[in-house]
C-alpha cells in the first residue's frame, strides 16, 4: 500500500514540466507575444477567463489565442515582478526614462494616476488652457484648484501654439504655491513648447512638472524629431505608443523621469485608474513595439523620416492649399514634423470639406479637420506609396481650387471669470439655457471640440461670447462639438440665477476673481435638485 507521500508525489509526477511557456524561455530571449503563442499551442485547457477559451470564434479575428487573464508564468501588471516587469524595465531602458509603466487604457490612466501622485485635494496646479479633458477631469475628481496658462494663437488658422516660459514664469509670482505644472507638449497640431526652460522654473518653484507627449512618442528616438520631454527635465511624461509608433489602440507608455516621482504612490493610483483585467493583447503590442524600437527602430525611424521630408518638400508646390511650417513664427518653440497640418486658407475649401474629399474621391481618411485646416497624421507604419497617394490627391484638389474670397477667422480665446472650483460646481443647482444666450452664466458642464478633446468652456467659469461664437462657428461647419451630455449643447447646463436673498451664488460668485471667495459662496448654495432638462 503506497504512503500519502508517495501518492502525492505520483500526482505530480504526472503534470508536464513545461505547462507554460514562460517558464521554458527567459522573457529577453522571446517577446510576450510569442511566449502567448507559445502557451497557446501547448493545448492547457483554460479553466480561468476569458470565457472565449482560445476558441475559434470568427468574429474575434484570432485575437483570442494570445488573449489570456493573469496565469501562472505571465505576471500581474498591477504587481508585476515577472516578465511584465522586465518589458517595463526594457521600455525605461529604450526611451530613456528611470521607469516605465505600461498602460492599456490609454494616455488618460496616466494623466488621472500622475496628477493625483504628486496633488492633495486643495493643491494648486497650473494648467495649459489647450491641455486634453482628462486633465479637467483629474481637477474636478480630485478637487483641485487649477489655474492656467494661455498659450499662443492662431486667430487666422483656429489653434494653439507653443507655451511661453515668461508666462508660466508670471503665474509662479501670482501664485507661489504650485505644486503641479501640466503641458501638452507636441500638440495635436505638432506644436512644441520650451520643455527645458519650463522644467527649469519648475524646479526653482519647488513644483513639478508633468508633460502630456501623447502625440510625441516618436520624439527622443530618433535625432530628426527632436528631443523628448523624458530628456528635457519634466518629471514625468505620458506617450501614446498607439499615435505615432506601431502599437495598438489604447497602449501608451507613464515614464518617471526624475527621483522627485514617488514611483510607489504612482503605481498605487495606477491599479485604481487602470482596469484590474489588462489586455494581454495590448500588452504584447506595447512589448513587442518596444523590443522592434530597440532592434530595428533606427531603420524604421530614418525610412520614415526621409518619407516625410520627401513628401513636405514636394508639397511646397501646392498653389491654394498649403502645409504648415512655421519656421519663423514668433508663436511657436519647435515643431514636430511627423504632422501635416493642411491649410485650406488660400482656397475655396474648409478643412472638413477637404477631409471629406479626400476620403470619398481618393480613399485617404485624415485624422481631423476643423474650419481652416486638415491633419493627415503620419506614423512610423506609413509607407513611401502611403506618402505618395497623399500627395498625388492634395495636388488634384488643389488644382480645381478657387481663391478664397476672404478668410473665416476664429476669434482669440481669452481667460473667463471663474466663479466656482470645478469641484464645487457639483453641489450647484443648475437650469438649462438657450447656448447662444448663455454669455455671462455660469456653467455646470465642459464643452470641447473632438478631436482633440480639449475643453473650450469649463464647469465653474462664466460662458464668453467669443466662445459661444466660436464654438457655434466649428459646429456649423461640419466640426465635432460635444458636451457632457454627449452632443452639442444646444441648451446648456448652467447654474442657476442668484435670488433676491443671496441663496442662490452663483452670479454674485461669477464676479469673484479668488478661489477664497468663491468657496466661501459656495458653502451656502442650496444642494442641487435633479437635472432639468430642457422642454
Amino acid at each position: 500500500m503506497k504512503d500519502k507521500k508517495t501518492e502525492k508525489r505520483g500526482i505530480f509526477s504526472g503534470l508536464r514540466k513545461e505547462f507554460c511557456a514562460s517558464d521554458t524561455k527567459k522573457h529577453d530571449e522571446a517577446s510576450l507575444a510569442e511566449l502567448l503563442c507559445e502557451h497557446d499551442k501547448n493545448k492547457i485547457v483554460p479553466f480561468h477567463m476569458p470565457g472565449h477559451k482560445r476558441a475559434d470564434f470568427d468574429f474575434l479575428n484570432g485575437a483570442q489565442k494570445i488573449d489570456i487573464t493573469e496565469i501562472e508564468g505571465f505576471d500581474n501588471l498591477n504587481d508585476a515582478n515577472g516578465i511584465i516587469l522586465q518589458s517595463e524595465k526594457l521600455a525605461a531602458e529604450v526611451f530613456g526614462a528611470k521607469h516605465a509603466r505600461f498602460l492599456v487604457n490609454g494616455s488618460t490612466g496616466g494623466v488621472l494616476a500622475a496628477i493625483r501622485t504628486v496633488c492633495n485635494a486643495g493643491d494648486k496646479v497650473l494648467i495649459a488652457r489647450n491641455c486634453h479633458k482628462s486633465v479637467y477631469n483629474a481637477v474636478e475628481v480630485f478637487g483641485l484648484v487649477p489655474v492656467y496658462v494661455m498659450p499662443s494663437y492662431f486667430e487666422e488658422y483656429g489653434f494653439y501654439g507653443s507655451v511661453f516660459p515668461c508666462d508660466v514664469k508670471r503665474a509662479f509670482e501670482q501664485n507661489p504655491d504650485i505644486k503641479l505644472v501640466v503641458i501638452t507638449s507636441p500638440t495635436y497640431e505638432g506644436i512644441v513648447s520650451d520643455v527645458k526652460s519650463i522644467a527649469d522654473i519648475c524646479r526653482k518653484n519647488g513644483a513639478i512638472l508633468f508633460v502630456d507627449e501623447a502625440h510625441g512618442a516618436h520624439t527622443g528616438l530618433y535625432k530628426k524629431f527632436g528631443e523628448s520631454a523624458r530628456s528635457l527635465g519634466a518629471d514625468m511624461v505620458v506617450n501614446s505608443l498607439h499615435k505615432t509608433l506601431p502599437s495598438l489602440t489604447q497602449t501608451a507608455l507613464l515614464c518617471v523621469c526624475s527621483d522627485r516621482v514617488d514611483t510607489t504612490e504612482l503605481d498605487r493610483n495606477l491599479a485604481i485608474f487602470q482596469t484590474s483585467s489588462p489586455s494581454y493583447v495590448l500588452m504584447a503590442s506595447i512589448d513587442g513595439c518596444v523590443r522592434m524600437l530597440k532592434n530595428d527602430g533606427a531603420k524604421l525611424l530614418s525610412e520614415w523620416n526621409k518619407n516625410i521630408d520627401d513628401c513636405k518638400k514636394s508639397l511646397e508646390r501646392l498653389n491654394k492649399l498649403s502645409i504648415f511650417q512655421p519656421k519663423k513664427d514668433s508663436r511657436v518653440f519647435a515643431y514636430d514634423k511627423s504632422k501635416f497640418v493642411v491649410l485650406c486658407t488660400g482656397g475655396a475649401i474648409s478643412g472638413i470639406e477637404l477631409k471629406k474629399v479626400l476620403r470619398n474621391a481618393y480613399d485617404i481618411e485624415l485624422e481631423m479637420a476643423s474650419v481652416n485646416y486638415a491633419i493627415a497624421m503620419s506614423g512610423a507604419g506609413d509607407t513611401k506609396e502611403n506618402f505618395s497617394a497623399l500627395e498625388s490627391a492634395l495636388f488634384a484638389i488643389d488644382d480645381t481650387l478657387a481663391s478664397r474670397n476672404g478668410l473665416t477667422t476664429t476669434v482669440l480665446p481669452s481667460l473667463p471669470k471663474k466663479a466656482f472650483e470645478p469641484y464645487q460646481t457639483r453641489t450647484l443647482s443648475g437650469e438649462y439655457v438657450d447656448f447662444d444666450k448663455s454669455s455671462g452664466r455660469v456653467s455646470l458642464e465642459n464643452v470641447w471640440v473632438y478631436p482633440p478633446g480639449s475643453p473650450v468652456i469649463v464647469k465653474g467659469e462664466e460662458v464668453c461670447q467669443e466662445d459661444i461664437k466660436n464654438l457655434t462657428l466649428m459646429y456649423e461647419s461640419g466640426v465635432s462639438v460635444s458636451s457632457e451630455k454627449r452632443e452639442f449643447p444646444t441648451y446648456l447646463y448652467v447654474a442657476k440665477a442668484c435670488n433676491e436673498d443671496g441663496t442662490r451664488a452663483a452670479t454674485a460668485a461669477s464676479h469673484c476673481s479668488n478661489s477664497v471667495a468663491a468657496k466661501s459662496i459656495a458653502q451656502v448654495v442650496i444642494p442641487s435638485e435633479a437635472w432639468e432638462s430642457p422642454k
